[in-house]
């Protein structure tokens, strides 16, 4: 065997080791669709041999009893196969070289499929869900132009307002859900809490005016209160917070909102006069779990606290619920603060703190 030889059948030993090696598998294929070579772990994924010469197309047709014949056009498309328990995702692309017609890989996706199935039987489970309280906002609403007087009798707009709550509860748990299966943590982002919660303040302004409840800010000095999360749902957190605090109180009332700094904690408080939540009197005075208060709440009421617990230790806090002086609940809701320790040493904080404390964080 000569020099060019030995070269050749190298490559060849080394190009048919690197095929082998990779996770998919792969199947050449002429013009006309038989099959020119094909890797070891193509033919272990499909659970079949694949001989040089023979019809790939009818091959497959024949193992996996496909009702219509494949085509050319379904392998550059992609369609999935099952054996037993493994799913493939089958697909080609045309070669541009003369020699080879097609490249096919055989991709097994198991993971990925069962992670969509559990997503629409999740999405099925909050369609059942919203069923319910849609239909009564359906049926309250119809009452509202046939029958006025029973439409009020029923709870009236406050009673569609609820509904919605609950509805928008729903909604937000499913998201939240579907957001972190997949985080990362280059999705937390250093921001100023302290910001965010008078933009919040500022949002529910109109909901707090409805239910006739003034919604009172106090803050800090104007340093930022430098946090590490996700804006967006630290935001619904307190949001959810405030907002089951406002609904709670009676007309005149005010709810209270503060932030203040706790050793390496940045705490935002919210204050209410409702007569304390339901089951915190039971509890001692101090409740860190809100299932209870959802069981009893056919409104949201208690998903949007059980979200915002969620929230909140999905961001390395607490959130706690405790009786005040006033005879009301106070949430308390922790998170870990970049430079707290700037802030009550120096009365402020710069970004260069709040970035040294980030790497340090993640270390």
């Amino acid at each position: 065997m000569d020099d060019e030889t030995r070269q050749s059948a190298e490559q060849t030993r080394r190009m048919r080791a690197v095929l082998d090696g990779m996770p998919c598998g792969v199947v050449a294929l002429d013009s006309s669709g038989v099959v020119l070579d094909a890797s070891e772990r193509a033919a272990k994924l499909l659970n079949m041999s694949l001989p040089a010469g023979g019809d790939f197309a009818t091959m497959l047709g024949d193992q996996f009893a496909t009702s219509e014949v494949l085509r050319r056009e379904d392998f550059e498309r992609g369609f999935d196969l099952h054996v037993e328990d493994t799913t493939l995702w089958i697909q080609a692309n045309v070669s541009a070289n003369d020699a080879v017609g097609m490249v096919v890989t055989v991709t097994d996706v198991s993971e990925f499929s069962r992670s969509i199935d559990e997503r629409a039987m999740s999405l099925r489970f909050l369609l059942h869900d919203l069923r319910s309280p849609l239909n009564s906002i359906n049926a309250l609403t119809q009452l509202d132009s046939s029958d006025p007087e029973a439409f009020e009798r029923c709870g009236g707009m406050q009673q569609i307002t609820q509904l919605a709550q609950y509805v928008l509860a729903l909604g937000e748990q499913y998201i939240f859900s579907s957001v972190t299966e997949h985080l990362h943590a280059r999705d937390f982002k250093r921001f100023d809490l302290r910001t965010t919660v008078r933009q919040i303040i500022s949002q529910l302004e109109v909901t707090a005016t409805y239910y006739g409840v003034p919604l009172q800010l106090w803050l800090p000095n104007g340093s930022p209160a430098w946090v590490n999360g996700m804006r967006n749902f630290v935001a619904r957190a307190i949001q959810n917070v405030i907002d089951n605090a406002v609904r709670a109180s009676q007309r005149g009332d005010a709810v209270t909102v503060s932030l203040r700094y706790r050793e390496r904690l940045v705490e935002v408080t919210v204050t209410d006069r409702a007569g304390g939540l339901p089951g915190l009197r039971e509890a001692g005075g101090r409740l860190t779990t809100f299932e209870a208060v959802g069981k009893k709440s056919a409104t949201g009421f208690g998903l949007g606290l059980k979200l915002a617990v969620q929230i909140v230790e999905l961001h390395a806090g607490t959130l706690y619920a405790e009786l005040n002086e006033e005879g009301g609940t106070t949430f308390v809701l922790q998170l870990p603060c970049l430079n707290s320790n700037s802030v009550r040493s120096s009365g402020g904080s710069s970004l260069v703190d709040a970035d040294r404390a980030l790497h340090a964080s993640r270390k």
